[in-house]
């Protein structure tokens, strides 16, 4: 004798489908992140355990005020440095730490053109900014047997540097000057009055006055055609870098659509100083006059992704504030100037 199984009901099928499409969905909505918690705090960085993390993966942070964003810079083992975007403010032991995306994207495109945001994306003259083009923060810079050859001279907008000193589309020059000398004022004219399609410039470590003067008083009516990052002196170290890495992306995005692209970045220094920082923070030893090594290639990076491609360029030019200045120590610009010069 046989006993005989009994099917489930179909009202109970239905539901478990309904169940199993659900999670299905949740999964893919709402996907399950790692996450560790706080250990201690190093410095400017936390360190956390317990996260799987990857270096440059985004990191969210339990505050009491919510969660912050932050960033990994280093890992020793199960344990992860993760510096936020905010600072250390309200940081305790014991809190979450969620990892985020791996490719950090941010926004781009012709609705960035005539506004001020800051390392984030967020709009800093109190409009919104609806941008729906995204593309990565970091990318490798193009195949060298893929670049064009630079052939064609760009006006820059001064006459004295087009007849004597003629810059090609896609160069790069570094801009070597003390403090307080005018590299500013020449950086404002150039953005107003070059035949450049669009001009990307990023404000790296500027006194927060400084930013309203150059926006108002040396750039004026060139913002309309241009796009400024700026990320000042009270920024943590890694969004002095980040500030530098987007407008850098920015440019490219315009570069890739065949534009004529000019890229000022004021300065090159503050951000090899704000990579020391990140270096330093994550452990490394100091070498050539404080850098660490980690410096010097990472100025190589983001170097390199300026210049020309299969098509459009970026003529990019870096400020560099020079040694023997009356308050300037000599360690401040080793870096940017080791580069220029090899």
């Amino acid at each position: 004798m046989t006993r005989s199984t009994a099917s489930p009901p179909k009202s109970l099928t239905i539901a478990q489908r309904y169940l199993e499409d659900l999670s299905a969905s949740l999964d893919v909505m709402f996907p399950l992140s790692p996450s560790g918690r706080v250990l201690r705090v190093m410095g400017v960085a936390l360190e956390a355990v317990g996260v799987p993390a990857m270096i440059g993966q985004g990191a969210r942070i339990e505050t009491p005020e919510g969660w912050r964003l932050g960033e990994v810079i280093g890992f020793h083992g199960d344990r992860a440095a993760v510096m936020p975007f905010g600072g250390l403010r309200g940081v305790f032991a014991g809190a979450s730490v969620i990892l985020a995306d791996q490719d950090s994207m941010v926004a781009v495109g012709d609705a960035l053109l005539g506004r001020v945001i800051d390392a984030q994306g967020r709009p800093l003259d109190g409009r919104p900014l609806l941008a729906t083009q995204r593309r990565p923060l970091r990318q490798p810079a193009p195949h060298p047997l893929h670049r064009a050859r630079i052939v064609k001279p760009l006006d820059v907008g001064v006459r004295a540097i087009n007849a004597l000193l003629t810059v090609g589309e896609g160069q790069r020059i570094g801009l070597f000057a003390g403090s307080g000398v005018g590299k500013s004022v020449l950086l404002g004219m150039m953005a107003r009055h070059t035949q450049a399609d669009v001009v990307v410039i990023a404000l790296i470590g500027e006194r927060g006055r400084e930013v309203r003067e150059f926006v108002e008083d040396i750039l004026g009516d060139g913002l309309s055609h241009s796009v400024l990052v700026v990320a000042t002196a009270d920024a943590p170290p890694i969004l002095r870098m980040r500030g530098a890495e987007y407008a850098t992306a920015i440019a490219e995005h315009f570069r890739d659509q065949g534009k004529r692209v000019l890229l000022i970045m004021d300065s090159l220094t503050r951000y090899a100083m704000a990579a020391r920082e990140v270096g330093l923070t994550a452990g490394e030893l100091p070498a050539t006059k404080g850098y660490p090594p980690s410096v010097f290639s990472t100025l190589s990076v983001l170097t390199e992704r300026a210049g020309t491609a299969e098509n459009g360029a970026i003529t990019a030019f870096y400020s560099v504030l020079t040694e023997g200045d009356d308050l300037q120590p000599e360690s401040v610009t080793a870096a940017p100037e080791n580069y220029f010069n090899a």
